[in-house]
């Protein structure tokens, strides 16, 4: 059964400490992993490892740009006269990057990889100000978070959390 797990520190510091004990624990296989961070501010920032599709269009783009200027460029557009190929050249671009935004941006919205955005927003929202969370989904028994509670004592965690 998968499970989220948090684990909510008052210093960033700590955070570090407690991700390379986390690897080093063979009990906890972490599938995918998120950090939250509340600012006294209120403003949450969450990074994790799902590609959004803003980033799978800006990826598609760069690939699709540098392909349709090269596959106008194989058709023989060098050879046009004059001002030819800068033209055949910059509509190629822009056909590849227009095709490779709109695919990058639906290929990364069809493949979810990754801990829920809304399951994310949810856990942030109960982040204290000031507080920073590591945020872990994986396939493990119910004995895991006592297990956690006690390898991870030393490390100034202020609570465990189960989603």
């Amino acid at each position: 059964m998968s499970q989220i797990i948090m684990l909510v520190y008052a210093a960033r510091s700590a955070l570090a400490d407690a991700a390379v004990r986390l690897l080093d624990l063979d009990y906890v296989k972490p599938k995918h992993t998120a950090l939250i961070a509340r600012a006294e501010s209120g403003e949450v920032t969450i990074f994790d490892d799902d590609i959004n599709p803003n980033e799978g269009a800006v990826a598609g783009g760069t690939l699709g740009t540098i392909m349709g200027a090269m596959g106008v460029a194989q058709l023989g557009a060098l050879l046009l006269p004059g001002i030819g190929p800068i033209i055949a050249l910059g509509a190629g671009a822009l056909v590849g990057a227009l095709v490779g935004g709109i695919t990058g941006s639906a290929a990364a919205a069809a493949m979810d990889m990754g801990i829920h955005d809304h399951a994310l927003k949810t856990l942030a929202g109960h982040l204290e100000q000031e507080r920073v969370a590591l945020v872990f989904e994986t396939d493990s028994d119910g004995e895991l978070i006592e297990r956690l509670r006690a390898d991870l004592q030393p490390l100034a965690i202020e609570s465990i959390g189960v989603k």
